[in-house]
């Protein structure tokens, strides 16, 4: 059952790590478009970077009880309170 968790693992690793390269791909095209013609593609992308940053942090991190993690990011940061 290891190999298979960890192959498990790997998997979403690299599917986050993927997509959030393309969303750094996409703000990348999105800037070369007038900002009222973007808006909400551009909340929307942010949103979805953000919560893949989260995501691709609380994999990385082994988080144990009694804890807090904080993860920083340009637009703001979240914090997770693990319970005893």
């Amino acid at each position: 059952m290891k190999k298979e968790i960890e192959a498990l693992y790997d998997e979403v690793y690299e599917k986050i790590a993927s997509y959030h390269s393309t969303t750094h791909e996409y703000a990348k095209q999105l800037k070369q478009i007038p900002f009222e013609q973007r808006e909400e593609e551009t909340e929307k992308l942010e949103r979805i970077e953000f919560s893949l940053q989260a995501a691709k942090d609380i994999l990385e991190n082994m988080m144990t009880p009694g804890t807090t993690m904080t993860i920083m990011h340009e637009k703001g940061s979240i914090q997770i309170h693990i319970n005893k």
